[in-house]
């Protein structure tokens, strides 16, 4: 299974997971254009089976707005719908709960960058990989 992971923002995280090959990548990227672009490439020059993102839902109130996590999700979304690949959002607190670092460093998957946002990425692989059977919970459990 080929699982692709944003945490969208100003600075995006981005994991990619290949269970075929047990390949693993995780990097930030400054440029949110790029990393559509990226998505798009990937979604249509190969068998993406999932792309997962950290959902954003701004609330009344609170002074954190974020556009560009936003419209990223949404161009993501469509990017995906376009080529047919699965899309699936994540809350950031289910990520974060499940996928700690602990279990990041165990799979060798832990990449602390300077905004976080690779780690961010990695768990909602993580999560995703765990909740689609490419990753079996059981390597976690003592």
């Amino acid at each position: 299974m080929r699982i692709l992971a944003i945490d969208p923002g100003k600075t995006a995280g981005v994991a990619w997971y290949d269970s075929a090959h047990q390949s693993f990548r995780s990097w930030e990227r400054e440029d949110r254009v790029a990393v559509v672009q990226y998505v798009e490439h990937l979604a249509s020059e190969f068998a993406i089976d999932l792309v997962v993102c950290e959902s954003f839902v701004p609330r009344p109130g609170v002074r954190t707005w974020q556009p560009d996590a936003l419209e990223t999700i949404g161009a993501l979304r469509y990017v995906c719908s376009r080529a047919g690949v699965p899309f699936d959002t994540q809350s950031p607190a289910d990520a974060k709960r499940f996928s700690t670092n602990e279990k990041l460093t165990a799979l060798g998957w832990r990449n602390p960058t300077p905004g976080g946002h690779a780690d961010d990425a990695a768990r909602h692989l993580l999560l995703a990989a765990v909740r689609h059977v490419a990753i079996d919970p059981e390597r976690f459990t003592d």
